[in-house]
């Protein structure tokens, strides 16, 4: 009788620590799988928010007349980026905004006043007219285009936060 009861005792055991192994090794890919999920989560939070802040920096830059030299390359490689992490959706509708913006940013440049050499001095032409005019049309437009681009980017993280 005792050596039945220590092979019941010894397999019970056997058991326990077999469904315990099963169990932990559940939990740990559960766990890795929520981190892997909340790391692309915070990947597209931030490719996001680096997309909506260069979009108002470009609509700022063009106002104050600065030059675009510097944003070039962190443009591409958001651009890029975005590309590659976002849906069909979003990148269609950016398409939409980088087109508005070329012709809202060009509008706008082509009717702001004129510097005079180095002199604080500007001068606007008869032409500046009807190209202010058209960036004031356009802008409206861009605005919407870019709340719209936000509101998919939204869209898209609450469905990657519920799968």
């Amino acid at each position: 009788m005792k050596l039945k009861e220590v092979l019941i005792t010894g397999s019970f055991g056997v058991v326990v620590a077999i469904v315990t192994w099963i169990l932990a090794g559940c939990r740990e890919s559960v766990a890795y799988k929520r981190e892997i999920k909340r790391e692309r989560i915070n990947k597209l939070e931030s490719v996001y928010a680096q997309t909506i802040s260069q979009l108002e920096q470009l609509i700022r830059i063009t106002e104050s007349g600065e030059s675009y030299k510097d944003s070039r390359k962190p443009l591409s490689d958001n651009n890029a980026h975005l590309i590659l992490v976002s849906t069909k959706a979003i990148n269609d509708q950016l398409e939409k905004v980088t087109d508005l913006m070329y012709q809202w940013s060009s509008n706008y440049r082509k009717g702001a006043p004129k510097r005079v050499g180095d002199s604080d001095t500007v001068i606007i032409s008869s032409q500046d007219s009807k190209y202010q005019e058209q960036a004031k049309e356009l802008f409206p437009k861009l605005n919407g285009e870019i709340v719209e681009l936000i509101e998919h980017m939204k869209s898209h993280l609450d469905e990657e936060r519920k799968a």
